[in-house]
This record gives C-alpha cells, sequence and structure tokens, in this order.
C-alpha cells in the first residue's frame, strides 16, 4: 500500500508544524530536523515549574515538556494543535514526553489521567478538546486509563491571551467542580493541559480536585515563563 501512501502525499503534501517543510513519508506533524531541535525542559526547569504552585495548591509533582517562548517556531505547534485541526500533534508530542518522563518515574503511583475541560462553546467551536489528545499520547505509553467527564466548568470565562498575571488569576477563580467526585475521591490523578503560563487555571482545577479528596500531579506540553 505503500504507493496510495506516496501518491496521497503527492495530490495533498503534508507540512510540518514548525517550518513549514513538506513532510517526508516517514514523518509525523513534525520533520526531523525541527523535533531534534524541539526546546525541551530540563530536570531543573521542571522544579521551577512545580515551584510555581507552592503555596496555592499541593500537587505531588508538575512538569512540561518543552518552552513556548516569544517569537518562537516552536509555538506554531501549539497553534496548528489548536486552531488547525491537527490534534494528532498532540498524541505525538505527549507519546514523546511520556516516553521521556516514565524513565524518570513521573507516573509513579498515578491512577487516572484527567484533561483539562473546554467550555462547551469552545469544544463546539473547534470540534474537539486537545488536552483529550494530549491525554491520549500519556495513556499510549503508561498504560494509564483516561478519565474524562468528572471535571465541569461552572462557568465560561473570558480568554487568557491578553490579561495580566493578576487578572489571569481573577478571570479562573472559581469556574471547576468536580461533578462526579466517586470516580476520582482517593485516587491519584493526572490533570492535563496545553500550555502553562502563571499556572492559574490548571490551578483552580487542581483546587476542586483536592478538595474532592484528590492527589494531583500536573503535565503540560508547553510552559512559558514569560509571566
Amino acid at each position: 500500500m505503500k504507493w496510495i501512501s506516496d501518491l496521497i502525499d503527492f495530490i495533498l503534501p503534508r507540512h510540518c508544524a514548525v517550518c513549514g517543510e513538506v513532510l517526508s513519508r516517514s514523518e509525523q506533524e513534525i520533520c526531523l530536523n525541527c523535533l531534534l531541535a524541539l526546546p525541551l525542559i530540563d530536570d531543573a526547569h521542571c522544579t521551577e515549574i512545580e515551584k510555581l504552585f507552592w503555596g496555592i495548591v499541593p500537587v505531588e509533582r508538575a512538569a512540561s515538556y518543552f518552552y513556548y517562548r516569544k517569537g518562537s517556531p516552536y509555538n506554531n505547534l501549539l497553534h496548528h494543535l489548536k486552531y488547525k485541526n491537527r490534534p494528532q500533534i498532540g498524541v505525538m508530542l505527549a507519546k514523546n514526553a511520556a516516553t521521556e518522563l516514565l524513565t524518570k518515574g513521573f507516573f509513579n503511583g498515578v491512577e487516572l489521567i484527567l484533561p483539562l475541560p473546554l467550555s462547551k462553546k469552545k469544544e463546539r467551536s473547534r470540534g474537539y478538546n486537545q488536552c483529550d489528545y494530549i491525554a491520549e499520547g500519556l495513556s499510549q505509553v503508561t498504560g494509564i486509563p483516561v478519565v474524562r467527564g468528572c471535571i465541569t466548568r461552572t462557568k465560561a470565562n473570558e480568554t487568557q491571551t491578553h490579561k495580566n498575571r493578576q487578572e489571569r488569576w481573577k478571570n479562573v477563580e472559581g469556574i471547576f467542580a468536580v461533578s462526579n467526585p466517586d470516580a476520582v475521591c482517593g485516587k491519584h490523578v493526572l490533570l492535563i493541559d496545553d500550555v502553562l503560563t502563571t499556572g492559574a487555571t490548571i490551578s483552580d482545577c487542581a483546587r476542586a480536585l483536592v478538595r474532592a479528596g484528590c492527589r494531583v500531579t500536573i503535565f503540560t506540553l508547553a510552559y512559558s515563563h514569560s509571566f
């Protein structure tokens, strides 16, 4: 069936989500050169990420996979993942991240993976929740089951994009609730989001889970330390 795949790539060439170059048949979503140059976050900076939650919400561990920096072409990964109908980018990157983090014991004791929910309006507009695909990639490598629907948004908040640090925290205060506490009470859960900036959104969700009796570990694909 190789000729069919080659014909499809010739008629509808696939492009790297970072640099835009045409992908070869063996490349998926990102070309090899861009994948090798991905600005990964090392162990020391994972400690920096965990510090974002100190005094705010008790988390077991926290980590992100790569840096989200102003002007970086790697920001295209999240743009394509969220707005260009390329959710498989989330699966691929999450699988790569999980393979690395698995050797470091990051998932030890984690029993469930919970993707951060979008508002209903945003998910209808986008057609999917990108966090579901990130969770899927992590689950494929770790074997940890994904649970959806036990966290809900109690209200649709405004976008965080153009808000400063203080406005971001105020904007997401109290927007999450655990709708099915029996499914998660007493469990060690891995809470998933696409990008971590101030930590405001995921912290509010984590607090709701802690109140429901969960131990919480946090993972995001990207981390922006511009705030």
